[in-house]
């Protein structure tokens, strides 16, 4: 059973220290890469609003290559808490 993909961003992300948008979807690829909402403008509203409901943090940014602002995300506890409150058994932590 695949998991809402805003509920598997936060999850892979407690499987990592820390990600940026293009470390999450090339982790997510292999189960969600043939969906349409795949994108990174999908995958940076997931980050942003899992950011702002204080369940994420921003754990550092700087200018990639290209110039383009690279924002690294990490969990936090009430991400954490979450996870183990919300998601099935199978995707609990503890």
């Amino acid at each position: 059973m695949l998991l809402p993909i805003r509920s598997r961003v936060l999850h892979f992300l407690a499987t990592q220290k820390k990600a940026d948008i293009e470390q999450v979807m090339a982790g997510l690829k292999p189960e969600y890469g043939t969906e349409r909402q795949f994108n990174e403008a999908n995958f940076l509203d997931h980050l942003l609003s899992l950011k702002e409901n204080g369940l994420i943090d921003e754990a550092s940014y700087d200018l990639n290559q290209e110039g383009n602002l690279q924002i690294v995300y990490q969990i936090n506890q009430d991400g954490l808490d979450t996870i183990n409150k919300y998601l099935p058994k199978k995707w609990r932590l503890t």
